[in-house]
């Protein structure tokens, strides 16, 4: 089978059914909208949550006050625990200003001693910031010695944890039925392309060409209509998120963004998406149309 053929009455089949090759390319440009617009908001949603996440400290505090040496053994140690990113000492004084800054009234004007005890404030590091990796962490930390209680937001936490898994589920589910309707509305559309060239391919058939020399230039115009529907597909989300979604996500203080490598995957989705059209209509076409009468 020659390659140069191959190429060029692929290239020649997607001029010769402009209306039909035209209508392949927008469907898979719509089909990848779709998909890629769906992914961005489940990538970012993941993103976001995992922001919610790391800002949920542990607070460790002392049963008793400790000395600068005491201080640095117990930072030693906290540090050493599997998921702890960085430790900050809170001594009674910052302990005082804290709660004259979150509540308004200073101790100095209730009390004559200051009654908050020393701790320890610890962030967790990425990847362990789950509600059940955070309770692990809490546990080796209340098991140390001159540890009086341990506390973070764990409702909070296991709040998230069950509404991301809920998401996580829900999202799947929609994207595995985005992407089959994809696949067979593509399907369905470079039929039509094939359909149109029903008489060539009987007589290729015919005169004895092979499946896979019939096959490859209907699965190369395929790729080459996925290519063009990604790279329209992601202009579109370029521009809608350029000058739409960006401007409302600053206004709203959250962060989303769109990387190159994104428009780089959606893109060979695309290809793919083409190919796979290509081999479900000419798999289809060649086992059921070509052995019926004209």
């Amino acid at each position: 089978m020659s390659v140069s053929y191959t190429l060029k009455e692929s290239f020649a089949g997607f001029r010769r059914n402009r209306a039909a090759s035209l209508i392949t390319v927008f469907t898979v440009s719509i089909s990848l909208l779709l998909l890629g617009v769906f992914a961005i908001i489940t990538m970012n949603f993941a993103g976001f949550v995992e922001q919610i996440r790391s800002r949920v400290d542990l607070e460790v505090f002392l049963d008793t006050d400790i000395n600068e040496r005491q201080q640095e053994e117990m930072n030693d140690i906290l540090t050493s625990i599997p998921g702890v990113d960085e430790v900050v000492f809170v001594s009674k004084e910052d302990a005082a200003k804290i709660f004259e800054r979150d509540f308004g009234e200073s101790f100095d004007d209730i009390l004559e001693d200051n009654p908050l005890p020393q701790s320890f404030r610890l962030s967790i590091r990425e990847g362990y910031t789950t509600s059940d990796s955070v309770a692990v962490i809490a546990g080796r930390v209340e098991k140390l010695q001159l540890v009086e209680s341990v506390h973070y937001r764990k409702q909070l936490l296991e709040l998230i944890d069950r509404r991301a898994r809920a998401f996580t589920v829900a999202t799947l589910f929609i994207g595995i039925m985005l992407a089959l309707s994809a696949v067979i509305l593509v399907a369905n559309t470079i039929r039509l392309t094939i359909y149109a060239k029903r008489h060539i391919i009987r007589t290729m058939k015919l005169v004895g060409a092979t499946p896979m020399f019939i096959r490859a230039p209907f699965l190369i115009e395929g790729v080459f209509h996925g290519m063009l529907g990604g790279i329209i597909a992601s202009l579109l989300i370029e521009i809608v998120f350029s000058f739409f979604i960006q401007p409302l996500s600053e206004d709203l203080l959250v962060s989303i963004h769109v990387s190159w490598s994104f428009y780089a995957l959606l893109v060979l989705g695309g290809c793919l998406l083409g190919l796979l059209g290509s081999l479900i209509s000419i798999g289809r076409f060649l086992k059921e149309a070509l052995v019926q009468p004209n």
